[in-house]
């Protein structure tokens, strides 16, 4: 049981909780039955101080169970109870106390628990009823009406419970879609100013050494430096914004640039495949990365890039002849390997003394 706020958290006002069949206070609308024997039997003076009394005493429990009700169950139910049978020579109608006694035990936890006390305080009203000599169909009206009060107390909060499960997981969902679009926003930055920034401090250093023998060729240089910044920002901002989607045919050029630019020969095979735009944005990333590291690691004279289309895949190669041996997968292959993965395909590392050979496949789809 939680007492409503206005306005609460939720945005719901204080009328919107009373309202909500889960607020405790909706339920005290059944007290009043309290007083349903005395339209036969008007009370004197003493029993209606006695029992507005008692009334005063149950609604303080019935305020310290719901705050706390998981806990304060077993003792409050107990206490509720014992006050129904002391109302029981006041004339009022005592089994109103009762049934709410065996509502606050329905919320005890664990729900065995709950079950047990519930049964235990149904016995003790029905043999308190037949002391009483009622009726035997008062009897039974107050034990059905008492489990029908607690079945419908304990299924309101199994589907609270429920509610409560569902709102966690939708929030677990919401942080790990936040970690996931964190993680691909990294993933592709890497990716993208990789080979940029490489390329950069290629032609800077180009550009140094030219600049006392060659000027127009060290400003030639710079100008490329800055045209490439240029363009690193805006595939920046496309990765931030979600809509960076590398054209392979693009890729392979400008692979071929960088490449050029740091003295690396390069030879293409397959540049004229059909494949489609899809598999091809997945492909020219990791073609980016794998470029990258050629440049960056590998020591190479020439590269090959191999593209093939073949049982069912489309397939990436890239070759050096750079001096391979110890090899330690770093940020920019886990990444690729990632990204492949999330598109059904996957990456393969061979490393021999001969050089490098990275293999990047993902199925093939419809060009």
């Amino acid at each position: 049981m939680q007492f409503p706020t206005a306005p609460t958290a939720t945005g719901q006002h204080w009328y919107q909780r009373i309202a909500d069949v889960r607020s405790p206070w909706i339920w005290l609308a059944y007290l009043p039955l309290f007083g349903a024997t005395w339209f036969g039997h008007p009370p004197g003076v003493r029993d209606l101080i006695v029992s507005a009394v008692g009334l005063l005493i149950f609604l303080a429990l019935y305020v310290y169970a719901a705050r706390a009700p998981a806990r304060r169950a077993l003792s409050a139910s107990i206490l509720i109870m014992a006050l129904a049978f002391a109302m029981i020579p006041f004339g009022g109608n005592w089994t109103v106390l009762a049934v709410y006694a065996c509502s606050t035990a329905a919320e005890r936890r664990p729900a065995r628990a709950a079950v047990q006390l519930v049964g235990i305080l149904v016995l003790v009203s029905v043999a308190a009823t037949i002391l009483a000599r009622l009726p035997w169909y008062a009897v039974a009206m107050l034990a059905l009406f008492e489990l029908m009060v607690v079945y419908g107390k304990m299924a309101g909060m199994a589907l609270g419970e429920k509610h409560g499960a569902l709102l966690r997981a939708q929030e677990e969902v919401r942080l790990l879609a936040r970690e996931a679009e964190r993680e691909r926003i990294a993933r592709d930055l890497h990716d993208v100013l990789g080979r940029t920034l490489t390329l950069i401090a290629l032609k800077s250093d180009l550009a140094a050494r030219l600049a006392a023998s060659d000027p127009a060729a060290a400003e030639h240089e710079i100008r490329d430096v800055a045209e490439a910044a240029r363009g690193a920002l805006a595939e920046v901002r496309a990765t931030v914004a979600g809509m960076n989607h590398a054209g392979l045919g693009r890729e392979i050029e400008a692979s071929r640039d960088a490449l050029a630019t740091a003295g690396i020969a390069c030879d293409v095979d397959g540049e004229d495949l059909a494949i489609s735009a899809e598999d091809g944005a997945v492909l020219a990333m990791a073609l980016r990365e794998a470029v990258t590291n050629v440049i960056r690691h590998a020591a190479a004279t020439r590269c090959t890039i191999l593209l093939e289309q073949e049982d069912g895949a489309a397939r990436l190669t890239v070759s050096d002849n750079g001096r391979g041996g110890d090899f330690r997968e770093g940020s920019g292959l886990r990444g690729m390997r990632a990204r492949l993965s999330a598109s059904g395909g996957r990456l393969r590392v061979d490393v021999s003394d001969r050089g490098t050979q990275v293999t990047a496949a993902v199925p093939a789809v419809a060009a």
